[in-house]
């Protein structure tokens, strides 16, 4: 399997959220963690962009509460199919 290394920055509190949920969640590292977010993200994509939106919403809600209203989550899912 081919491996890739792909960096990114993220603020002071995305950091303390991804810290606490690879320890609540038993991830090894913090890494691993983004990892899993990475493939599930990726697997989402194949899913309708209602189910998407559900499944996304129920992730969201669980983890960190969204000031979004659905109406605007569900422009964002739409473009971002218009991006594929």
């Amino acid at each position: 399997m081919k491996v890739v290394t792909v960096a990114t920055k993220l603020t002071k509190s995305e950091d303390e959220l991804l810290r606490k949920l690879a320890r609540e969640y038993g991830f090894l590292s913090k890494g691993e963690a983004m990892r899993n977010a990475v493939r599930l993200y990726l697997n989402l994509l194949s899913l309708r962009s209602d189910d998407r939106l559900k499944v996304l919403q129920l992730i969201n809600d669980m983890i960190a509460p969204s000031r979004k209203s659905s109406e605007e989550l569900m422009e964002e899912v739409h473009e971002e199919e218009d991006k594929f």
